[in-house]
Formats: C-alpha cells, sequence, structure tokens
C-alpha cells in the first residue's frame, strides 16, 4: 500500500477506534434498578452514571444523580433527555426500553438467583470498563460466602419464612419469597431451609398456610412499615403461639433494603441470616481442611 493511501486511511483508521471505545465504555449511562446501581458504584464506574431511579439510595452519591422515575414507571421522556449511551436494565423492563433511540445500548442484567447475579455482575464489569474491579468484586463475594458455609457447615438446617410484603395493619395477603429467588439462594448457604416448597415464585398465602408450615424463623422484610414499630408488628404475631417462630421469639424485622435488593451487599445479608440461624457458630469459621491434611 502506497504511503498516500496509509495516510487517506489514518483519520478513517481513527474514528473506528475512537467509537469503538466509545462503544465499549459507556460514558453516560442510566441504571433503572437499585441492586444495578449499586454495583455500577462498587466497581468503581459510579462517575458514568447520569441517571437512576428515586429507589436507588446506596450509596449516598446515588440520591445526587437524576431520577427517571421508579421501578416499573420510568419516565421515558425523563430516560431520553438524559441522551444515555447505554442504559441497564432489567428483563421486566424490556417492553418499554423498546421505544429507545436505537442508539442506546441496552444491557439486561438476570437478577433471579445468585448465580445471576454475579454472572451480570462480571458483564456490567466488561461493557462499562471495570471488568478487572468487577472480577475482585466477584471472587471476594464468592469467597465470604464460602466462609459462611463453612461456618455453619454441619448444623440443623431451620424452616425459614421470608414475608416481602403484606397489608400493614394485619397478616394478610402475604407475599413471600419462593425457592427460585437469590435471598433463598443466600439462606442455603446461610444454613436454612425455605419453610415453602412449592414451585410458585413469590406466592401469596393465608395465615393458615403460616401455621400449616410452621416456620421455626420468620423474616418480616418490608419498605412498606416505615412509621410502624417493631413491638406493633411482634404484637400482630403473638397469638399465633402454635407457630413455632412465635412461640419461640424468632419473629425478625428486617428495614434493611439489601434483603430483597440483589446487589454487592448479598454477602453481608448471608452473613446476618446465618448469625441469627445460628449464633452459636458466630465465632470465626473454621479453617477448611485441604486434601493432603
Amino acid at each position: 500500500m502506497s504511503p498516500a493511501a496509509v495516510a487517506a486511511r489514518k483519520p478513517a483508521v481513527f474514528l473506528a477506534l475512537f467509537f469503538s471505545a466509545l462503544a465499549i465504555f459507556p460514558q453516560r449511562v442510566v441504571s433503572l434498578a437499585p441492586g444495578l446501581t449499586e454495583i455500577v458504584f462498587a466497581i468503581g464506574c459510579g462517575d458514568t452514571l447520569v441517571g437512576v431511579t428515586k429507589f436507588c439510595d446506596h450509596p449516598q452519591a446515588a440520591k445526587r444523580i437524576e431520577k427517571v422515575g421508579g421501578f416499573l414507571d420510568v419516565s421515558m421522556e425523563a430516560l431520553v433527555a438524559l441522551e444515555p449511551d447505554i442504559v441497564i436494565a432489567y428483563p421486566e423492563h424490556a417492553a418499554r426500553m423498546k421505544l429507545l433511540p436505537s442508539r442506546v445500548r441496552m444491557l439486561t442484567a438476570r437478577h433471579d438467583r445468585l448465580s445471576d447475579l454475579l454472572g451480570s455482575m462480571l458483564e456490567i464489569g466488561r461493557v462499562l470498563g471495570g471488568e478487572k474491579a468487577a472480577e475482585r468484586l466477584v471472587a471476594s463475594i464468592r469467597q465470604r460466602l464460602r466462609l459462611v458455609k463453612l461456618r455453619v457447615r454441619g448444623e440443623r438446617k431451620p424452616r425459614v419464612l421470608f414475608i416481602a410484603g403484606r397489608n400493614t395493619q394485619e397478616l394478610k395477603n402475604m407475599f413471600i419469597i419462593g425457592n427460585n429467588d437469590f435471598l433463598n439462594d443466600l439462606l442455603q448457604v446461610a444454613g436454612g431451609v425455605n419453610a415453602y416448597r412449592g414451585n410458585i415464585d413469590y406466592p401469596s398465602i393465608s395465615l393458615e398456610t403460616v401455621i400449616a408450615l410452621d416456620p421455626e424463623f420468620i423474616f418480616e422484610i418490608s419498605s412498606h412499615y416505615e412509621g410502624i414499630t417493631d413491638e406493633r408488628i411482634f404484637a400482630l404475631w403473638r397469638p399465633l403461639s402454635m407457630v413455632s417462630a412465635v412461640s419461640g421469639g424468632r419473629v425478625r424485622v428486617v428495614r434493611d433494603p439489601a434483603w430483597l435488593r440483589p446487589g454487592p451487599r448479598v454477602a453481608g445479608v448471608a452473613e446476618e441470616l446465618s448469625r441469627t440461624l445460628h449464633p452459636q457458630r458466630s465465632s470465626p469459621a473454621p479453617r477448611e481442611t485441604g486434601k493432603n491434611d
């Protein structure tokens, strides 16, 4: 190829590399879920975020980012006005995101199971240019979960019921976490078993079903209890002394949103769960036995 031809190709090559870099490392990112926002910050890419939901409140810096609505009621007008290069979303957002300009890249993250979550962290890292940080984050989470499993190894697994929502003033219309959720995966790591053994992901159950399931621990996890004291919640359960969790004083109120938020804080949830279910094993984890020991 002649020197003139080479010189003529240089601008084209430069532009191709430039736009390729922008595609790989987008400068303007919108996150449509709190857990996704936390992941972006955890891998050191928080400064790329130009839009988040009104529920994105962790870390503190997320509160200062432009809001584009809620989880499923995203304002497409507000989102498009931010001119994002990429939108990180869940499959639930797919229908509305079809309204995005074709130039905007969609990154759909899976969040149902723990394995989905960890895989999504790595993918978000690759797309945003935080691959190494994402790998370190996932490795740290896996290590912490491994230590939790070691700590409770050999312990009997108590039956646990996770209530993720209900009527605020009474024990009705209770929605619980089934067996196909990341929180159930964390429960297994922490040395527990779901009291509900059915196939519905998030069933609505009656008080009679709670009595029949007879959980040994009940975790009330909801953001709808603001202004309602723990004592008022416990008072609702006290008449159900036939339920093991109630008679044993093992009803817990969880106000930390991380418990229902698939994100980088999942290892902490597993650690807290294990301490609650197995307080006798809350000391440092035993050394893992090697093949040559």
